[in-house]
Formats: C-alpha cells, structure tokens, sequence
C-alpha cells in the first residue's frame, strides 16, 4: 500500500501569515505577499526556521478527515510568528528591487538565495 508524507506545519504557518498580514497596509506588503507574489518565498523562509511536524497517511486516507491537533506551545508560536514578521522584512526589500523601486534595501543577500 502506497504512503504519503504529509507537512502538518505548513497549514499552521500559511493560516499564521494569512492573519499576519491583514495587520499590514495594502500596499505594499499585502500586494507584495499576496498568493502569486512573495508569499511562497515568505512560507518557505519561516518554514526553514521552525521546527516541522510531518504525518504518514496510508492508501486511501485523507488528511482532511483526520482530527490533526498540534501541541504547539506558546513559544513556537511566538516563534513562528515572529519568523513571519521577520521574513517580511526581509523580503519586501528584494520585491522593491525588482518591482524598479530604488528606495535603500537592507538586506540584498536574500535576493542571491530566492533568485538562484
């Protein structure tokens, strides 16, 4: 019977940056983080600095029907949080620059990583 490994973390932190960043202005993080702009890059930024919690689901089960409830503690969650804020920071620069907008960016070393 075939498996299937499953990234439980990933729902978590997509949710997390949802929420996040309806805090933040339209323009220019909601438009630059939107689902076709930055936001795999910002996923994958907090994602590699957390943690990650996987299940193994058999066959014909779905994750969607399982009750996944994840003990997280109220540091992880800090964590994550704070991975989401620091991220946008991060990355806003490199979307600036790309976008023509000559304003200072602090960060230029992130644009050699998500460019390559």
């Amino acid at each position: 019977m075939e498996k299937q490994l499953f990234n439980i973390t990933l729902p978590i932190v997509s949710e997390e940056i949802e929420n996040i960043l309806l805090n933040y202005p339209e323009y220019p993080y909601q438009q630059a983080f939107s689902s076709t702009g930055l936001r795999p890059d910002l996923l994958a930024y907090v994602l590699s600095r957390i943690p990650n919690k996987f299940i193994v689901l058999e066959g014909t089960e779905s994750l969607a029907n399982l009750p996944i409830s994840l003990p997280y503690t109220s540091k992880q969650r800090l964590d994550i949080e704070y991975y989401i804020h620091l991220g946008i920071s991060d990355i806003l620069p490199i979307y600036h620059q790309i976008n023509g907008d000559m304003r200072p960016t602090h960060n230029l070393k992130l644009y050699y990583l998500f460019s390559s």
